[in-house]
C-alpha cells in the first residue's frame, strides 16, 4: 500500500518515538527525588520573600523539613513583627510557631498569649481557631495541660461543622496534650469513608492536597497519641500515598509544606510506611536491570536492604513468561538492587512483577509491584536482500539479485510498466540473531533529478520477513508517469531498538507507457500567478431618440397635473403664511428634490439620512396644518 508521506516526516517520527520510548522511561520517579526537593526548596525561597505571614510560616517549616538553613532571618522577623498588627488566631499562630524556627531574637508580646487564651473561653469557636490557639500558646512557651473545656469545645465545634476540613483541624487539636483524643479516634473510619477514589489508584478528600494532607497527618498523629492502629487499611494508605506523590509539582508554599509534612508522617509513623519500587537503570547490552527500593521521600526504609525477588518477567506482546523467581542482589547503596536477565532475552516491552520482603510489618507495598520495562536491542541485517524485476503475468519463481548490507546493487535495475518490483529482506536482532518485527518498515523511491518521492509500506511474510511486490504500471499515476532513475532505500525502526536502518539498496530505472508527465511540486510559499479580474462588458445602449422619447414620457404626468390645475383653478387665497404651512410645502418640495438627488448623485444610505430629518419636519408641519384646516372648517 503506497503512501505519499514525506521521508523527513517519517524519519522524524521514528526518531522521536524511539528516543522518547527508550529515554523517557524512569525520568518521573514515584517518590520525592533530589530534584523534586530542590524544586520545592525554590518554592519556599520565593515564599520567604513575600510579606505574607502564612507564606513565610510554611516556607520556614518547609526549610526545616528539608534540613536547610533559613536565609535572611532579619527580614523574616521584621515581616512577622509587622503582622502582629492583624489580630487573629491564625495570624498569631503563624507568628508564634515561626518566631523561634526563624531564629528571631527576643520574645513575643504577652498580648498574643492573652488573646489566644481568651479566644479559647469563647462559645462557638471553630476547630481551626481551637487548634491555632492551642498550638500558638504552646509555640509561645505556654505550658499546655489536659483541659476538659477544650475537649468539649472541640466536640461542640464538630457537631456544628463536620466538614472534612473541620475534622482535619479537630484531629490535630485532639492530638495535642489538651485532650486524651479517644473521643475522636473512633471517628477515623467514618472520616476515611468520605475520601474519593480516582481510577482505582488514588484516594483524596474534597479540597485537594492541603485538606487531604491535613486529615492524613492528623490521623497518624492522633493514632500515635492513643497508641492504636488507625482504621486505615494498607491498600488505602498506599492509594493516599499515590495521590500525594502525583502532587509533587505543587507551586505554593502551603501546598509544598503540606506535601512534605504528610510524606514525612507516612515515612516515620509506626503503623503504615509505604515503600516504592522503581527502575533505576536498564543496560540492554550487559542484560542488567537495577531497581531502587525507597520510602516516599527517596530514602532507604528502616531495616533495608530487604530480600527482593523478580517473581515473573513476561513479554507483553504475547504474554510469554521469560523468567521467574530470580533474586536481586543488593548494591553498595542501601536502596539499590540489581538482577541479570536470562541469556537470550530479546528486546521488547515486558511486565516485571517484583516483591519485597521487609522485616517490619508496618512497611507496606512490597508485594506484586508490577512495572513495565523496555529492553532495547540493536537492529541488524545479516541475510542478503533479494531484489528483482518480474513480469506481471509471470508466475514462476523470479531470478533475484542479492545485495549484502550495507552495499548497493552494482548495476541499475530496469523496470517498465509491464513489470513488478519484487523485494525480500529480513530484519534481525543483533544479539540473539532472531527475526524481529519492527513498527516501521518502508521502501522509499525518490527520483534522482526532480526529488519526487513515494514511500510504500512493506508487508510481513510467513517467515517473519518483509516483502514488497510493486506493480509499476498500476502505480503509474502515483509516479506521475515520470520516467528516470529512482533511488531505492529501505527505512526501518522501532521503539525498542537503539538504532534505525536507512539503506540505499539499488538504483531502479523506471519507464512508463505513454508520454511522461512530470509531477511538479510547488511550494506553498512560492509566488503564485497574478489573478486578474475580467469585468463584464457593458451592454449596448438604445438609440438617442428612444432615450429622449421615454424621458419625455416621464414628464407627461407632471404636465397633465399642471393642465388640470389650470382648468380647475388654484385657490391661492386660502394659502396662509403660517409656519406650519410653509414647513409642510417646503418639506414636501424638499422630499421631491431629494429623490432627484438620489437619482442623480446620492446613494441609499445618504438619502435615508437626509430623508429622516426632512420627513420629521414635514410630518410635524402637516399635522399642524391639517389640524388648523379641520378646526377652521368646523367653526
Amino acid at each position: 500500500m503506497a503512501s505519499l508521506i514525506k521521508f523527513n516526516i517519517i524519519c522524524t517520527f521514528g526518531l522521536l518515538s524511539t528516543l522518547l520510548a527508550t529515554l523517557c522511561f524512569g525520568l518521573e520517579t514515584p517518590y520525592i527525588s533530589v530534584q523534586d526537593k530542590e524544586r520545592l526548596k525554590n518554592v519556599f525561597t520565593v515564599g520567604l520573600t513575600t510579606k505574607d505571614a502564612a507564606s513565610i510560616h510554611y516556607s520556614v517549616l518547609g526549610y526545616k523539613l528539608l534540613n536547610q538553613k533559613i536565609p535572611d532571618s532579619k527580614e523574616i522577623c521584621k515581616v512577622l513583627t509587622d503582622s502582629l498588627s492583624k489580630e487573629g488566631a491564625d495570624t498569631y499562630f503563624y507568628v508564634s510557631s515561626t518566631w523561634k524556627e526563624a531564629g528571631c531574637p527576643g520574645t513575643l508580646p504577652p498580648s498574643i498569649s492573652k488573646y489566644l487564651s481568651s479566644l479559647l473561653l469563647k462559645d462557638g469557636i471553630s476547630t481551626s481557631d481551637i487548634y491555632h490557639a492551642v498550638e500558638g500558646l504552646r509555640s509561645n512557651g505556654q505550658t499546655i495541660t489536659k483541659d476538659p473545656k477544650i475537649e468539649k469545645a472541640i466536640q461542640a465545634a464538630i457537631k456544628k461543622d463536620d466538614s472534612v476540613s473541620s475534622l482535619g483541624y479537630a484531629l490535630h487539636a485532639a492530638s495535642l496534650p489538651v485532650t486524651d483524643g479517644v473521643f475522636l479516634f473512633d471517628r477515623i473510619e467514618d472520616i476515611i469513608f468520605q475520601a474519593d477514589e480516582v481510577d482505582g489508584k488514588y484516594l483524596q478528600f474534597e479540597g485537594g492536597l492541603s485538606i487531604t494532607g491535613l486529615v492524613i497527618s492528623g490521623i497518624y498523629k492522633l493514632s500515635a497519641k492513643v497508641n492504636k492502629t488507625p482504621a486505615i487499611s494498607a491498600e488505602q494508605a498506599t492509594k493516599f500515598s499515590n495521590y500525594f506523590v502525583t502532587r509533587k509539582s505543587v507551586q505554593t508554599p502551603k501546598g509544598a509544606w503540606s506535601l512534605l509534612n504528610v510524606l514525612q508522617t507516612l515515612t516515620t509513623n509506626k503503623f503504615h510506611r509505604p515503600i516504592v519500587v522503581s527502575v533505576r537503570n536498564i543496560d540492554s547490552v550487559k542484560g542488567v536491570m537495577s531497581i531502587d527500593v525507597t520510602d516516599l521521600l527517596g530514602k532507604a526504609p528502616t531495616g533495608s536492604p530487604f530480600p527482593v525477588t523478580l517473581d515473573s518477567l513476561s513479554r507483553i506482546s504475547d504474554n510469554t513468561v521469560v523468567a521467574s523467581k530470580i533474586k536481586f542482589e543488593p548494591l553498595t547503596e542501601k536502596t539499590s538492587y540489581q538482577i541479570k536477565f536470562p541469556s537470550g532475552t530479546s528486546s521488547g516491552v515486558y511486565k516485571a512483577v517484583i516483591s519485597v520482603t521487609p522485616t517490619d510489618q508496618a512497611i507496606i507495598g512490597g508485594a506484586n509491584n508490577a512495572i513495565e520495562i523496555r529492553i532495547t536491542g540493536q537492529l541488524a541485517v545479516t541475510d542478503p536482500l533479494l531484489i528483482a524485476a518480474v513480469d506481471s503475468d509471470h508466475f514462476l519463481q523470479p531470478k533475484y539479485n542479492k545485495v549484502v548490507f550495507p552495499e548497493k546493487l552494482p548495476q541499475v535495475l530496469e523496470i517498465d510498466s509491464h513489470q513488478r518490483l519484487a523485494l525480500r529482506f529480513n530484519l534481525k536482532e543483533k544479539s540473539s540473531g532472531k527475526p524481529i518485527i519492527v513498527h516501521q518498515a518502508f521502501v522509499r523511491l525518490s527520483h534522482s533529478v526532480t526529488g519526487q518521492e513515494l514511500i510504500f509500506v512493506s508487508e510481513k511474510d510467513s517467515n517473519n520477513g518483509y516483502k514488497l511486490d510493486l506493480d509499476i504500471g498500476a502505480k503509474s499515476n502515483e509516479f506521475g508517469s515520470l520516467p528516470g532513475v529512482y533511488n531505492l532505500e529501505i527505512i526501518a525502526g522501532d521503539s525498542v531498538l537503539s538504532n534505525s536502518l536507512q539503506w540505499h539498496v539499488a538504483d531502479a530505472k523506471l519507464s512508463f507507457s505513454g508520454d511522461a508527465k512530470p509531477k511538479t511540486t510547488q511550494s506553498m510559499f512560492s509566488v503564485k500567478p497574478e489573478i486578474k479580474h475580467l469585468f463584464r462588458e457593458p451592454e449596448k445602449r438604445p438609440p438617442v431618440f428612444v432615450s429622449n422619447l421615454f424621458t419625455g414620457l416621464v414628464f407627461v404626468p407632471l404636465i397633465i397635473l399642471f393642465i388640470l390645475w389650470f382648468k380647475l383653478g388654484i385657490n391661492v387665497s386660502n394659502f396662509s403664511l403660517r409656519l406650519s404651512t410653509l414647513g409642510f410645502h417646503l418639506g414636501l418640495g424638499s422630499i421631491f428634490a431629494l429623490f432627484v438627488c438620489f437619482w442623480l448623485k446620492l446613494n441609499m444610505f445618504e438619502t435615508l439620512k437626509y430623508l429622516l430629518v426632512i420627513g420629521v419636519i414635514t410630518f410635524l408641519s402637516a399635522n399642524k396644518l391639517l389640524s388648523s384646516i379641520a378646526a377652521k372648517h368646523k367653526s
